[in-house]
């Protein structure tokens, strides 16, 4: 079973044949003379086919003038399929008709046009009841115009009384209805606007004329009053082909017409032009302009409710109807499990459900088509509840699936997106799609820095603590040193022969370090060198020597740095270390120590007493390290502070731009011509978006201190505290409350005049046992607060979400109308109108719908009429319970018979009831 649903056939309604030989080039390749043989007129037709089918026509309308090719067009008929089987092709589809002049005027032509199987002898007993026997349609070799007939008159016959349906042809030619100099303007105006005129052939696309003629046409408001249909005439374009090949005259191929239809007949063309969204005129079938993801199927097999079928969606609106237990939501939500990961998915009641009536030997597989054109298929299984990608080997069908963003929400899915503000924030997150999805990386990279930099800071807290330690304990160790000292001269003279010591030491080792260091870094240089590939792009070895010359001047360069490196090295040895005074300074020094001890000594210092200074010399120099350390440590995290306020603001300004960029979306989206318009020209809602101004959520995240003591005087005030703080948040411009806490933790001053008093105790806390508390807000963004207003049709202001003067059934409205207007994925809703007025429905979600669905997929389960009917879906699936299974009953478009007949009995509840209804209307 393929795809049932409406697509866009390639027409041409106004095509001449060589059977009429009065009018058909005589340089032609299919040129019939008056008289002919079989053979000739086989192969006339077989040309004029193959011509056709080289053009790409589906649908051709055979309109000879006043019907006198009859035989050619019933050899056409007989020949098409042979000829469509010979190119393998679909045979055409051929509805006859003729084309006619009446006298209104100086003469206006029209086409009537069949159905495809209309009798030819019929036909041919129209034109002569129209008053042109067969003898006289043709004199002199000129066409006989209609004796006495009018619109009206051939109106009733074709259209009431045949079914058929009259086209105005080439309306702006000397024939055609629209040119003034050869029509009154009483005839033009009067059959113009005569509602049985459904259709007027145009010799370009609309948008190529002036902007009058296009609002004549399309029946715009701006349109002069006397000129405006009560409902749009139809423009196709057609060849009026006098010729295969392009000439003078019309030739096959010249001009065409796309027709949306499900199934190719009168019917559907004349739905069509009642619906002229159905009719494009453009050179290329709109279902090539179709660049959105889609699900072209959904298959399901063995499960609890449903008959085994395969539905094929179209890529526009697609309508999912059925009574009561038939298992229409139960398709969208196999839609769901098959296009979703099983961590995507929010373990609902209705997800619960509907997995129960998948056994372990169901099978529910979608097929997906990208915006790029490649195909995949994805099958959930049943034993594991994840989806898997069947179609290719994928290391991650986790991202394969989230990549699909297909959308699905049950009605009740809607109404909490409309009450709560979470996710009202979560849907305006997702409408601003991968650009907050990158500054929310952002977000999440700046807050890790931050929690690292949280850290460095306590550990420069504990730093400082160890540094005032040392401090403290350096100079009880001195105070200790000094009360042994007696002889102060010799322990001056000691310490500044130790200073010298330490000084050539010192120069010693910082040579010995650059030395290596710096033979090191020219070794590594040679070591690393890369040549250059080889470049066989030039003869010449310029490249090649390049690689020979810089290897050598760095080897060259190495040896005269070592060379340089080792006379440093002697030089400074000469100066220190080596230097032949050396081992007499060195013996000084160690006679400076000797004189001190000497000095303890003469001074009455015991042997385990001077142990004691000992030790206490080297506790003072390892605890001197130590603080050196610190202070070190201490220099360098000092630009990490800095770092983290310099964070911290990023962050906010993150935070900023993240609003900043859902509000440009959202007034993108109301600008952009999705959502309904007020008739004061408007969109019929309005979107606030306040930075981080949700109080709900701020509540959340100031309650989820479970550090506080509630029996402190602190933590019995800790809710009024966090009211008091919004309060003043909400009445600054700070983005965040965080910002103004920081204030009132710097000067108590900033704070409220009643809630000074907590200020110690507050400071002491969140500097305290709370920091942890503190710092985990600081990172912590409050959701947007987001308000939306809705206005009536006349522009009046209806209510919004903050002021509590909407029903839910107009904020589900609001939120319908950002779900369908935002986004080029496959999104499904399980019974949209529920909750909304039958106003709405038709005047702004079947607008909506009809504006959106060329954008995107749609695939809706509903049980009001209006949204498949007004909306003219492209697919509509119509279910039927029997034995406890819903089984497929009819599926397409509204223009076939059992299709339309299921939207009767389901929707309407049977032909008889509508009737009924319509007649109380009194309509």
């Amino acid at each position: 079973m393929s795809y049932k649903g409406m697509r866009w056939y390639k027409c041409d309604f106004q095509m001449q044949t060589p059977g009429d030989p009065n009018n058909w080039l005589q340089n032609d390749p299919a040129y019939l003379r008056k008289e002919y043989t079989q053979e000739e007129l086989i192969t006339s037709v077989d040309l004029y086919l193959t011509k056709c089918h080289e053009v790409g026509l589906e649908l051709v309308c055979i309109t000879d003038h006043n019907f006198i090719g009859l035989e050619y067009l019933r050899v056409l008929k007989g020949r098409n399929e042979y000829i469509a089987n010979q190119l393998h092709k679909e045979p055409l589809i051929i509805f006859p008709g003729f084309e006619v002049e009446i006298s209104q005027g100086l003469g206006i032509h029209l086409l009537c046009v069949f159905e495809e199987n209309k009798s030819l002898n019929d036909i041919d007993d129209i034109v002569t009841q129209l008053g042109l026997p067969r003898s006289e349609r043709v004199i002199n070799g000129n066409i006989t115009p209609l004796p006495q007939a009018t619109f009206d008159s051939i109106q009733k016959i074709v259209q009431e009384d045949h079914n058929g349906v009259i086209i105005a042809a080439h309306p702006l030619s000397e024939s055609g209805l629209l040119n003034d100099k050869f029509l009154t303007d009483y005839f033009q105006r009067d059959m113009f606007l005569n509602p049985k005129l459904l259709a007027i052939e145009v010799p370009k696309p609309l948008a190529e004329f002036s902007a009058n003629m296009q609002m004549l046409i399309t029946a715009d408001v701006a349109c002069h009053a006397e000129w405006r249909r009560e409902r749009r005439v139809a423009a196709v374009m057609s060849s009026d082909a006098y010729s295969l090949h392009e000439g003078s005259k019309g030739y096959i191929g010249k001009r065409h017409t796309w027709v949306k239809m499900s199934n190719p007949s009168l019917e559907s063309v004349i739905q069509a032009f009642l619906d002229c969204e159905r009719i494009e005129l453009s050179l290329n079938s709109p279902d090539e302009d179709v660049r959105h993801d889609k699900i072209v199927s959904l298959s399901i097999e063995n499960v609890a409710f449903l008959d085994n079928q395969t539905i094929h969606l179209s890529p526009n609106l697609n309508c999912i109807i059925g009574g009561r237990g038939s298992g229409k939501s139960s398709i969208l939500e196999y839609i769901r499990l098959a296009a979703s990961h099983k961590q995507d998915l929010k373990e609902t009641e209705q997800i619960q459900r509907v997995r129960r009536t998948l056994p372990p030997s169901s099978l529910v597989r979608l097929t997906w088509e990208g915006s790029n054109g490649l195909m995949d298929t994805f099958e959930y299984d049943t034993a594991s509840q994840t989806t898997r990608v069947t179609s290719r080997e994928v290391q991650d069908p986790a991202t394969i699936l989230r990549n699909l963003k297909v959308q699905v929400f049950s009605q009740r899915e809607i109404s909490e997106i409309a009450q709560k503000q979470e996710s009202l924030s979560s849907l305006i997150d997702t409408i601003s799609g991968a650009e907050l999805d990158r500054l929310k990386a952002s977000e999440i990279e700046l807050k890790s820095t931050i929690q690292s930099l949280f850290q460095t800071r306590k550990t420069i807290e504990r730093l400082k603590n160890e540094r005032n330690t040392l401090l403290q304990e350096i100079k009880e160790i001195k105070r200790q040193w000094d009360a042994f000292v007696s002889v102060q001269a010799e322990n001056e003279r000691r310490n500044k022969a130790i200073v010298a010591e330490n000084y050539i030491l010192e120069v010693v080792d910082e040579t010995n370090t650059l030395v290596t260091s710096w033979k090191e870094l020219i070794k590594s240089s040679t070591r690393e060198h890369a040549d250059l590939v080889k470049q066989d792009w030039l003869e010449d070895s310029y490249f090649d020597d390049l690689n020979v010359g810089l290897r050598a001047a760095k080897q060259e360069l190495e040896k005269n740095i070592e060379a340089a490196l080792i006379k440093f090295s002697e030089e400074i040895g000469s100066l220190t270390d080596k230097n032949e005074k050396w081992g007499t300074i060195a013996t000084a020094i160690q006679q400076t120590k000797t004189d001190f001890i000497s000095a303890c000594h003469e001074k009455g210092v015991q042997p385990d007493q001077l142990e004691v200074l000992k030790g206490l010399e080297q506790s003072i120099r390892l605890k001197e390290q130590d603080l050196d350390d610190r202070e070190k440590k201490l220099t360098n995290s000092s630009q990490e502070i800095e770092k983290l306020f310099a964070s911290i603001g990023t962050l906010y300004d993150t935070w900023l731009a993240q609003t900043n960029l859902k509000i440009e979306k959202i007034n993108s989206i109301l600008a952009s011509g999705s959502i309904p318009y007020t008739r004061q020209g408007s969109p019929f809602i309005s979107v606030e978006i306040y930075k981080c101004r949700d109080q709900e959520h701020f509540k959340q995240i100031w309650s989820a201190n479970h550090n506080i003591r509630g029996n402190t005087r602190l933590g019995r005030n800790w809710e009024a505290i966090g009211e008091r703080l919004f309060q003043t948040f909400e009445a600054s411009e700070e983005l965040t409350p965080w910002a103004i806490l920081a204030q009132w933790l710097e000067n108590e001053e900033l704070m409220p005049t009643e809630l000074r008093g907590h200020h110690e105790d507050f400071n002491a806390y969140l500097t305290g046992d709370g920091i942890g508390f503190w710092e985990t807000m600081q990172i912590t963004r409050i959701n947007d607060r987001i308000n939306i207003t809705l206005y009536r049709d006349d522009g009046t202001r209806a209510g919004s979400l903050d002021d509590g003067g909407l029903s839910d059934g107009q904020k589900n409205t609001a939120i319908l109308a950002l779900l369908f207007a935002h986004g080029t994925n496959p999104i499904l809703i399980d019974q949209p109108e529920d909750e909304l007025d039958s106003d709405f429905i038709y005047n702004q979600l079947v607008p909506l719908l009809r504006r959106v669905k060329y954008k995107r997929q749609i695939i809706l389960a509903t049980h009001n009429a209006n949204i498949p009917v007004n909306g003219d879906c492209e697919l509509l699936y119509a279910l039927n319970t029997e034995m406890g299974k819903g089984i497929l009953k009819a599926e397409g478009g509204l223009e076939k018979p059992n299709v339309k007949e299921a939207v009767l009995n389901i929707m309407e509840g049977s032909r008889e009831a509508f009737r009924r209804r319509q007649e109380k209307y009194n309509f």
